[in-house]
């Protein structure tokens, strides 16, 4: 399975991705934005971990490779899933982690999150997605609106994270709000790309 974003290639996982995964989970910022406790891991544990996320699938959900198109070969900056899958209800919950520092605030997570979206309502007819943001992640909170997610509850002192408790943010969308918003998007690029043509 490989899903096309205007910025971003999702690819399956493969085995020599261990060795950047375990970089970024070793790593003490990127667990903190993502709300995990940081922890050593080893490679054969990110081996492990690789090898339950190439089964895609309703029942074990889509574990993807987010790679930036930047350059002339695609660099892999971080994983996303949507899991949780309901196949009665039609709703599922996004994952997302970029450990790739250099690609941070530029756009590119909120590619990937918006073309899993996409994959979500178009293929798998999803009716909604949800997702879960920590309360000190405004940079994160923002890159899902630009998606059309919204926030919808709090989760007081959910997460531990430097010694002290704090709140996560519970956001969701619709496939009608995501289908809107996309329309709208659209509509500027194609105004932005005719503005930039010569007369």
């Amino acid at each position: 399975m490989f899903l096309e974003g205007d910025r971003v290639r999702l690819r399956p996982f493969d085995l020599a991705d261990a060795a950047t995964f375990q970089a970024w989970i070793n790593d003490v910022d990127v667990a903190r934005l993502v709300g995990r406790v940081p922890f050593q891991a080893s490679i054969p544990a990110e081996e492990q971990f690789i090898r339950g996320g190439i089964v895609n699938d309703w029942e074990h959900g889509i574990h993807l490779a987010i790679e930036a198109i930047d350059g002339e070969e695609p660099v892999l900056i971080g994983t996303i899933d949507l899991r949780d899958l309901h196949p009665v209800a039609r709703h599922g919950e996004i994952g997302i982690l970029v450990g790739e520092r250099a690609y941070w605030n530029r756009g590119f997570g909120s590619d990937a999150v918006r073309t899993i979206c996409r994959y979500g309502f178009e293929d798998m007819d999803l009716h909604r997605i949800s997702l879960t943001v920590a309360a000190y992640n405004p940079r994160a909170q923002r890159a899902y609106e630009k998606v059309g997610f919204v926030i919808e509850g709090r989760l007081r002192d959910h997460r531990y994270a430097a010694g002290r408790y704090h709140d996560t943010l519970v956001m969701g969308l619709l496939r009608e709000d995501f289908e809107a918003r996309e329309a709208e998007r659209l509509v500027s690029k194609d105004a932005a790309g005719a503005a930039s043509r010569p007369a």
